[in-house]
C-alpha cells in the first residue's frame, strides 16, 4: 500500500499535468458567465447543485456529467419557474413537457428550446444503455461527425454549459440586501 506522502505527490503530479486543461475550460465558462457569482435559482438547492457540479466537472473534464448535470439544472429550474407561476400541474413532466412549456411561456427562447431538446436527445444515450450502433449513441453520432467519442463528448458538454450559462443568466433570484 502507497504511503500518505506518495498519494500527496500522486495528487500534486496529477494536478500540475491537467493544471493548463482546466484554466482553458474555466477560460471557457467565464466568457459565458453574465456574472461571476450566481445568486439563487429558480430551482432551488437541486437546480443550484446541479449548476455547481456541472461547472466543477467542465473544468475538471468530466464531460459525461457535465452534460447530465446541465440538464438537471434546467429541468429543476424550469420547474421551479412553472411553480413560481403557479403551474404546478407541470410538477413531474417529462424535460421534453418542460421545455415545450417553457418555450411556450417564454421562458425558453426558440434557439434555447432547439438546444436542450437536442442535449436531451444527447443525454438519453447517456443514462440509459443502448446498443453502441443504434439510435442516438455517442458511437454512432461520433462516427456521423467523423470525431472520436472523447472529442464529442467534451463537444457536448460545451454546448450544455454554454446554453446553460446563458439560460441561467437571464433566470436568477437577486440575493436582497
Amino acid at each position: 500500500m502507497r504511503s500518505h506522502d506518495e498519494i500527496l505527490a500522486w495528487f500534486e503530479q496529477d494536478d500540475a499535468r491537467s493544471r493548463p486543461y482546466r484554466a482553458e475550460r474555466l477560460r471557457f465558462l467565464l466568457r459565458r458567465l453574465e456574472s461571476e457569482t450566481m445568486t439563487e435559482l429558480y430551482g432551488g438547492e437541486m437546480a443550484f447543485l446541479a449548476f455547481e457540479e456541472a461547472r466543477r466537472a467542465f473544468v475538471h473534464g468530466l464531460f459525461v456529467a457535465c452534460t447530465v448535470l446541465s440538464q438537471v439544472c434546467v429541468e429543476h429550474t424550469l420547474g421551479g419557474l412553472f411553480r413560481a407561476a403557479g403551474r404546478d400541474d407541470l410538477a413531474r413532466a417529462t424535460f421534453e413537457v418542460l421545455l415545450r412549456e417553457g418555450r411556450n411561456e417564454g421562458y425558453l427562447s426558440e434557439d434555447e428550446f432547439s438546444l436542450f431538446d437536442r442535449l436531451r436527445t444527447i443525454r438519453n444515450p447517456y443514462v440509459h444503455s443502448r446498443a453502441p450502433l443504434s439510435g442516438n449513441s455517442l458511437h454512432l453520432r461520433a462516427m456521423q461527425m467523423d470525431l472520436e467519442p472523447d472529442e464529442l463528448v467534451v463537444k457536448d458538454a460545451e454546448l450544455a454549459i454554454g446554453t446553460l450559462l446563458r439560460f441561467l443568466g437571464r433566470f436568477t433570484i437577486p440575493l436582497s440586501d
